[in-house]
């Protein structure tokens, strides 16, 4: 590894002047000007193979990146807070540009960081550690830092990445993005990256992978040309192997004037993520293949040309739950797949599925507001669903197999085609044009809501409900303002049908679907997606987190019973919550860096929130607290419960008699109070501390250390306090 200590002296202008120029008596003559100024900076010069562990330090910036730089196999390659690394950068307008592949066995111009072993660059939220370029020039872009097969895992949290490009190591070796990791394993928190070719790709393999927590955006674009090529994606996973043992987590994440994913054969959790590619109108997301199982959970899709664009195939399944689309197009457009898609809202932007092929998926509890076209597609199941102000509410009504318990209000118009395949049952259908609709055989409309005569090729099923525009308005707690919810002796109250049979427990607020309204002894389903005066559900709600820190585990997948289509995350802070009837269930917890967990036989009663803790053991080294203790040990300690509120019992073992002190200290170190100080005979004995410091005031949450120190022997342990 080469390291010499430079002048900076024209690593700008200069250096794009130099090449184009032969105007070396001027070039000179700067130069000669800067040595003689006092404001002359000094950097290292780095290059070549790191054949032992290396840290890089703020002490020496900036590290200037002149040749590639390698990191051996087995090497660690540590970069400390606050620490600059430029990288030489060139003319970034051609796949093709030699500046960019190594070529004869020449390096490129455009410099890299390959990375066989690993890097450790984790800044600071106040030092973070930035990689850019060292001209500082339009479409000016240094390489990229590969990972390549076999590599180790590497971290990199609170860095700063800006204009990377590519390297072409080799026909097979063409790694595009700040950080390439075809090695399937690497973790990446609190970062930035702008203006990059590619932020993150991923290929090869996946093992373990997160990116949490980071921004994006593109302010100078590599250049038109590349862009055109590129698409901008921010993220690339593509032609993974077979071997793949993990998902990648990709969650909290700040997508700005670009696409968040392309995605190519590989399944993603996709979470808590935030995408807006104003003013250049990407799709939101684009899968290809995307196989089993995707799940995406509570995104904000913005302005984007479509929010989710999946071209798939009949093997993948994608759960996209608790969205909110406001796309200039398709809110969703899905070509063939399995999908479940519930919870989310729909505003101005349309639901596209497929129309050729047979039917796919599920649509429940969704609002669907100002669309062109609601819903178009055919889809198996479309239940407890708002659709309204809508330019028309679907291609097709009546090619599900269950059309029911839908509100369908104020659209332009109701839909091109009428078929009979279901029973169109339990819905409500209010101030819909209806003219021009052609209608196939003989659909039948059963308990539901009308404002319209059904056309003589319609079957009136029974128990359907004819209402004028005043009645209409009677339904409803406020029409005008779109709360929709079932007013005290509404006509929908008890008036569906099915209701011994209905197998869908919960309505579009996920309280009870079956509930006696109009309180005659009769428990009967409403009308549309509300039911009146029915109680919530219960459920479970907790805290998911590490035992080894007491931190919280953010983006934790829990699925119920392990079914795929029951689920919830846990949010950045570690806490969820889920309804559920009353019943006996698993909980099934999974996050990458972290073993499964399985809580089994988990109680809900009916109306009420059981409390779950899920403790996340870490697959990778924890750091330990830097609370100092000897090595010898007080045997037996432990505390009981733990986590515990609002009390614990801590117990241990004495070997002879002597004199015991027990402490509790906060995470900082800080003693928060003395619960024993007292001369002890042998033997078990136990304490109780109640959540209580030294001035008898209650402590929060959180962490806790507890040291026992008899004699010359001493233990530190560590107990969770929730509240």
């Amino acid at each position: 590894m080469k390291i010499r200590l430079i002048f900076i002296l024209f690593i700008s202008h200069f250096t794009h002047w130099s090449r184009h120029s032969n105007n070396l008596l001027a070039l000179l003559c700067v130069a000669g000007f800067l040595i003689s100024n006092s404001s002359i900076a000094f950097a290292i010069e780095v290059g070549g193979h790191l054949t032992e562990d290396t840290t890089w330090s703020p002490d020496n910036n900036p590290y200037l990146v002149t040749s590639g730089v390698y990191v051996d196999a087995g090497v660690t390659l540590t970069i400390l807070p606050g620490t600059i690394v430029k990288f030489y950068a060139d003319y970034y307008d051609d796949l093709g540009d030699d500046q960019f592949y190594f070529h004869n066995g020449e390096e490129p111009i455009a410099k890299f960081i390959r990375v066989e072993g690993r890097i450790i660059a984790e800044g600071t939220e106040q030092d973070s550690i930035i990689f850019t370029r060292m001209q500082d020039e339009q479409y000016y872009h240094w390489g990229t830092i590969y990972h390549p097969e076999g590599a180790q895992q590497s971290s990199f949290k609170h860095c700063l990445f800006e204009f990377s490009a590519f390297t072409g190591f080799s026909l097979s070796e063409q790694p595009r993005a700040a950080i390439a990791m075809w090695n399937g394993s690497a973790m990446i928190e609190n970062c930035s990256f702008i203006d990059n070719d590619t932020a993150v790709s991923i290929e090869r393999n996946i093992i373990e992978i997160s990116v949490i927590n980071s921004y994006f955006d593109y302010v100078e674009f590599p250049h038109p040309i590349i862009q055109n090529v590129s698409g901008s994606f921010f993220f690339r996973i593509r032609y993974v192997s077979n071997i793949d043992t993990g998902i990648p987590l990709i969650a909290g994440n700040l997508y700005n004037n670009g696409s968040s994913l392309y995605l190519s054969n590989k399944s993603v959790y996709f979470i808590d993520n935030a995408i807006d590619s104003v003013p250049y109108n990407r799709d939101g997301m684009y899968l290809s293949d995307p196989h089993n199982c995707n799940y995406i959970y509570n995104n904000d899709f913005g302005s984007c040309d479509k929010g989710i664009f999946l071209l798939s195939s009949e093997e993948d399944s994608i759960y996209i739950k608790k969205n909110h689309f406001a796309t200039n197009g398709d809110a969703i457009y899905i070509n063939y797949a399995y999908v479940e898609i519930c919870d989310n809202y729909f505003e101005g932007c349309d639901l596209s599925g497929p129309s050729e092929y047979e039917l796919i998926g599920i649509i429940k509890n969704n609002i669907v507001t100002d669309a062109n076209m609601a819903i178009s597609g055919r889809f198996e199941e479309i239940y407890n669903n708002i659709f309204y102000n809508c330019n028309m509410v679907s291609s097709v009504i009546g090619s599900s197999n269950v059309f029911s318990n839908n509100l369908i209000i104020n659209n332009l118009e109701l839909c091109n085609l009428l078929a009979d395949t279901p029973i169109i049952e339990n819905n409500i259908f209010i101030n819909n044009e209806i003219d021009n609709i052609d209608i196939m055989n003989n659909p039948i409309f059963r308990n539901c809501i009308l404002d319209f005569e059904l056309p003589p090729e319609c079957i009136d099923g029974g128990g359907n409900i004819w209402v004028d525009s005043l009645q209409a308005q009677s339904l409803f707690e406020d029409i005008q303002n779109g709360d929709f919810h079932l007013i005290e002796g509404s006509l929908a109250i008890d008036a569906g049908f099915d209701t011994l049979g209905y197998y869908y427990p919960f309505d579009i607020d996920y309280n009870y679907r079956v509930w006696d309204g109009d309180n005659n002894g009769t428990a009967i389903i409403d009308i549309g997606p509300y039911e009146y005066g029915a109680p919530a559900f219960g459920g479970i709600y907790g805290y998911t987190y590490n035992p080894t820190t007491g931190d919280p585990v953010d983006y934790v997948l829990l699925k119920i019973n392990n079914q795929p289509g029951e689920f919830t995350f846990s949010d950045s802070i570690g806490n969820f919550e889920y309804k559920l009837p009353a019943g006996i269930y698993d909980v099934y917890a999974e996050r990458v860096f972290y073993e499964d967990v399985i809580e089994y036989q988990v109680e809900v009663i009916d109306g009420e929130f059981t409390q779950l803790n899920i403790p996340m053991f870490e697959t990778v080294d924890v750091i330990e607290q830097t609370i100092p203790h000897s090595s010898s040990l007080i045997p037996n300690l432990i505390n009981y419960p733990n986590p515990f509120n609002p009390t614990t019992t801590i117990s241990f073992s004495l070997p002879e008699d002597g004199n015991v002190v027990l402490s509790i200290y906060n995470v900082r170190g800080q003693k928060v109070k003395t619960l024993l100080n007292e001369e002890l005979q042998k033997g078990k004995h136990s304490i109780i501390w109640s959540g209580i410091d030294k001035n008898n005031k209650p402590v929060s949450s959180g962490i806790y250390l507890y040291k026992i120190k008899a004699g010359n022997q001493e233990t530190v342990s560590r107990m969770l306090l929730l509240k």
